[in-house]
């Protein structure tokens, strides 16, 4: 079984990755789908308890609201997945969780932006890239 890494953040263009990944696995392609919703880290424990709690709270509805028309996709085309939620800066999060789940390949949605936008504004998709050890597709 081919494990595809599918970042997802509830946008457009991670939602076209998925319907991606759904392709392939229609195209022959044995997969796993993980999908994986990266959020900045959390409060340090010096914060507050009572923010630190809605700060938790306000996470687990971001995660949820973010992978679950993801996951809608790949149940409705039988497409086997799992759903992950990690907090991380997004690059750094995204390849570190390749590493650990041993995934072959990772699949994700750019924003579009061109080359030298990219460059200057510094995209989480030209860092997956550059230090991916792994095959990497964007798409569009």
């Amino acid at each position: 079984m081919f494990k595809l890494l599918v970042p997802v953040d509830g946008s457009k263009p991670a939602e076209r990755a998925v319907r991606h990944a759904i392709r392939l696995a229609a195209g022959g392609l044995q997969v796993s789908v993980l999908l994986l919703h990266v959020q900045p880290a959390p409060l340090p424990p010096s914060a507050a308890k009572s923010r630190r709690r809605a700060e938790m709270l306000q996470r687990l509805e971001e995660g949820e609201k973010a992978t679950r028309p993801a996951a809608t996709l790949l149940e409705r085309a039988d497409v086997p997945h799992k759903v992950y939620s990690r907090s991380a800066a997004p690059a750094d999060g995204i390849l570190k969780f390749a590493r650990e789940k041993r995934c072959d390949a990772i699949v994700m949605g750019t924003r579009g932006m061109g080359a030298i936008a990219g460059l200057v504004l510094g995209s989480v998709a030209m860092k997956v890239i550059q230090l991916a050890p792994i095959p990497v597709t964007l798409v569009k």
